[in-house]
């Protein structure tokens, strides 16, 4: 009987210390969202994260660019391309393109590509064999399948080898879809 009294208190206590955690927890992160910077509104600055201090060359510097045209960025981006070769990044930021040598450039040409999407472009002539097709091929219902033949030009399937991609498009242009690897 002790041992069962023991048992309970332990449980009821391990039970009381989880929810004294988890509330614990969430005042943590109800604090962490409180501190976070909000998104300035049309016109206002940003509120800064930390208290570093900039030169006035910097801050003129910055503050040039932030107010650019857009026709006048991308002036900037093409002159910094052609002049010292920096690119713009896929997500917008700027990075350092070193020299590259003509045999590098030719090795990166010679890469051959892995991976293929098969993209329908048009069904053609007999729209209900190319759903069937996309069916087969995806494992898509008869409605998704009619969605996106529906909506071409839409990839059927992607990341593909080059011999599945060609088996791929062979079938589809089989019954008639106008069909296109990338």
């Amino acid at each position: 009987m002790a041992k069962e009294q023991a048992k309970a208190e332990t449980k009821e206590q391990t039970k009381a210390e989880v929810q004294e955690q988890v509330k614990t927890e969430a005042k943590e992160q109800a604090k962490v969202e409180a501190k976070e910077v909000k998104k300035p509104q049309k016109g206002e600055k940003p509120q800064a994260k930390d208290t570093k201090k900039w030169s006035s060359e910097i801050k003129k510097l910055g503050d040039e660019i932030v107010n650019l045209t857009l026709m006048k960025a991308k002036d900037l981006g093409d002159y910094l391309e052609q002049e010292y070769g920096i690119k713009p990044a896929a997500s917008g930021a700027v990075m350092m393109a070193g020299p590259v040598s003509q045999a590098g450039a030719e090795a990166e040409e010679a890469k051959e590509k892995t991976s293929f999407d098969v993209v329908l472009k048009s069904f053609g002539d007999k729209k209900i064999q190319v759903i069937k097709e996309v069916r087969a091929l995806t494992g898509l219902g008869l409605k998704e399948a009619k969605e996106l033949v529906d909506g071409a030009p839409k990839p059927v399937k992607q990341e593909l080898s080059k011999q599945d991609a060609e088996a791929a498009k062979n079938q589809l242009e089989n019954v008639g879809a106008v069909v296109e690897l990338t």
